[in-house]
């Protein structure tokens, strides 16, 4: 009998080429890879969860899509307050296009007054905003790369960087929508240099511009280079002799039908449709008496681009993110940040100067590389310089916008650096080595790019806060379903993780927002008041909230002012201080700001050192310091006063007053005074 030979066993280089075969595999592999930042962190989705400035600027931007109404003209806008005279005017959220809010709207339209099902909604949106990005950069890299695994490596690879796992679920449309725009263009750029097809470009840029502005810095070195590419054939068709007509003839008019210039007309005018929008809704919003050049997004694009008076004024420590060296390293580190995985990178939200350092030499040689591999590249090299210069050219020409720390969302645009760097280092292995390595390399992008979305889910607030801002959010959902559309004065606010930004704009939206008690209208007081102080016999409409109550404002104001008035005082200093039952109270006429500023101190002494918490009873006093925004009220627009609830054990002594912290660090005392409540 013959033996037949038995097959040598598959090898994992064999099982790798096998795979390369299947053309079906790469794009699955890639799907696979971004469905991990859904899975991940996906129970923390409905509420503002993440350090840094992840929580308030998700809240601005889904107060401005949820207040999108026609009601408002679709002013786009993050508060309705009231001025002195009880008129209502607007906080409009300028300076972006509405198709990002119109698009938010649309998703979070059906949740009605389910405001946590809201943010679900609004974040999933982003991700899958952030997902398309990144299908769209595979698809652009494989027509450039001429090869999916490359494709699919380098997008792994980019798209796994600190910057694109924090903003990727940030609900913001300058970030992820704004990064999908522009993977959008770029893509029906590839689609136009390599078959010519022209129509689908301006299409994809006009809805692009939709959603926000970074598109033009991708339009503006392609429309340079294209035009030039055209410049310089159309000269050579010349000759040297030619008379100027017929120079005219080879130069003029082929730049006039260059498709390149009609694309760069069809942006400019569309962006100056979108943008006279903004200006017309806000013309109107402001009761059609406010010039152009005093509209919130005509001053903003001043401010934006350099030419505002405002800076002649600024603080030092403003110009100097502007100094060109400063801005330099700031922009080398992002660029830096943006190209390393967030596998190898350090914490994302707090840098030491060492990483600073580090990031800024990395980001230097990763642009020197880009620029360096780009020489070599000889197909489709306008559209290599274009996807690498794009960041570039928003953040230098937006310098006076993207210098400053808030902006590092900025840093997203920088995306073009990475996909360009490891897309050429990827091209240069596959000629130098065979194809195994590209698929090897791809597996190892995957497994990177998932445990980058992993360790980027961890970045959240620490669980205390976490369960803090739970607590506050059933609070809001409470006090909104009661004063929805209702004027509500807040005072007092809980110290809350972003808490202006949060509950003032997003829980309290589509209500008339009044801060602090300077600022009522005596023509149209507020209807309700919302405190972080609950007020002892006084029944709060809300009363099962721990965190964020709320009072009619008849109640409350004439509550304000009955216990303000306590008798003769125990202390006549800078403020007088009452003691009323269990609370003491601080109250000052003809106050001023800078009788608010310092800081109040507060030291309680027990009439039995057993009463203290375990913490201060070595010093033999309860320390209960505090500022006067944490508990104080301004009243009748001139009168200060706060109140401090005290403990419930018998109090021996009260020693309190104000205080200023000197630059050696020594402490002035403004006043003080002593109550003694014992013999």
């Amino acid at each position: 009998m013959t033996l037949m030979p038995t097959a040598a066993p598959k090898t994992f280089a064999h099982r790798i080429v096998s795979l390369q075969s299947r053309a079906w595999l790469p794009p699955v592999l890639l799907l696979l890879a971004l469905s991990s930042v859904f899975i991940f962190g996906g129970e923390r989705r409905g509420y503002f969860y993440r350090a840094g400035p992840h929580g308030h600027l998700s809240a601005e931007h889904l107060t401005a899509a949820n207040n999108l109404s026609s009601e408002h003209r679709f002013l786009m806008f993050m508060r309705q307050t009231l001025d002195i005279d009880g008129k209502t005017i607007y906080q409009p959220y300028y300076r972006f296009p509405i198709g990002g809010f119109a698009l938010i709207k649309l998703a979070i339209l059906p949740f009605g007054d389910d405001l946590s099902a809201k943010i679900y909604v609004a974040r999933t949106l982003m991700l899958l905003c952030y997902a398309a990005a990144a299908v769209l950069a595979y698809l652009s890299l494989r027509r450039l790369a001429s090869s999916r695994w490359i494709a699919l490596t380098a997008t792994l690879l980019a798209f796994s960087s600190a910057y694109c796992l924090y903003y990727g679920d940030i609900i913001q449309t300058e970030s992820m929508m704004d990064l999908f725009a522009v993977m959008l263009v770029f893509h029906g750029m590839v689609i136009f240099e390599q078959e010519g097809r022209f129509l689908q470009l301006p299409i994809k840029t006009c809805i692009a511009l939709l959603l926000g502005w970074h598109v033009y810095a991708l339009l503006l070195p392609f429309i340079v280079f294209g035009l030039m590419r055209e410049l310089v054939k159309a000269r050579s068709g010349a000759s040297p002799s030619s008379h100027v007509l017929y120079l005219l003839r080879h130069t003029a008019l082929p730049l006039l039908r260059s498709r390149y210039l009609t694309l760069g007309v069809v942006a400019l005018l569309f962006g100056i449709s979108a943008l006279t929008f903004n200006f017309t809704s806000e013309y109107f919003a402001l009761n059609r008496e406010t010039p152009l050049t005093e509209l919130p997004s005509f001053k903003s694009m001043v401010d934006r681009t350099g030419l505002s008076s405002n800076l002649t004024n600024a603080r030092e420590s403003v110009l100097r993110y502007l100094h060109w060296r400063d801005y330099s390293e700031r922009q080398f580190h992002r660029v830096g940040l943006m190209s390393l995985p967030y596998a190898f990178s350090p914490s994302f939200v707090d840098h030491d100067i060492r990483v600073l350092r580090l990031s800024v030499i990395l980001g230097i040689a990763v642009s020197i590389a880009s620029l360096i591999g780009l020489l070599f590249i000889r197909r489709h090299k306008i559209l290599w310089t274009t996807l690498a210069l794009s960041g570039f050219c928003w953040n230098i020409a937006m310098r006076y916008n993207t210098a400053f720390p808030y902006h590092q969302f900025e840093a997203l645009y920088y995306i073009g650096v990475a996909l360009t760097l490891f897309s050429l280092i990827l091209l240069g292995l596959s000629r130098l080595s065979s194809e195994r390595l590209i698929a090897a390399l791809s597996i190892a992008a995957l497994l990177i790019f998932g445990f980058s979305a992993l360790r980027m889910s961890q970045l959240g607030n620490p669980s205390q806060t976490v369960e803090l801002h739970k607590a506050a959010i059933a609070d809001f959902e409470v006090i909104r379903s009661m004063t929805d559309g209702k004027a509500i004065l807040t005072h007092a606010m809980p110290k809350f993780h972003d808490s202006i930004s949060v509950f003032n704009y997003y829980y309290l939206s589509g209500s008339v927002i009044i801060n602090g008690y300077e600022n009522v209208s005596p023509a149209r007081p507020p209807d309700f008041v919302v405190t972080g102080m609950r007020a002892d016999g006084l029944a709060s409409l809300a009363p099962q909230n721990r965190k964020a109550f709320l009072y009619r404002w008849e109640d409350y104001h004439g509550y304000i002012n009955e216990t303000t008035e306590a008798g003769d005082p125990l202390i006549r200093a800078d403020y007088d201080v009452y003691l009323n039952g269990n609370t003491l109270i601080y109250v000052k006429d003809a106050c001023r700001w800078s009788d608010i500023k310092p800081f109040f101190f507060l030291a309680l002494y027990p009439a039995d050192e057993s009463d203290l918490p375990e913490g201060s009873r070595q010093g033999g006093f309860e320390n209960l310091d505090f500022h006067f925004y944490d508990n104080g009220i301004w009243l009748n627009y001139e009168r200060c006063a706060c109140r401090v609830q005290l403990p419930d054990y018998d109090i021996a002594r009260i020693y309190t007053g104000q205080y200023i912290q000197q630059a050696d660090g020594s402490f002035e005392h403004l006043w003080e005074g002593e109550i003694y409540l014992t013999q």
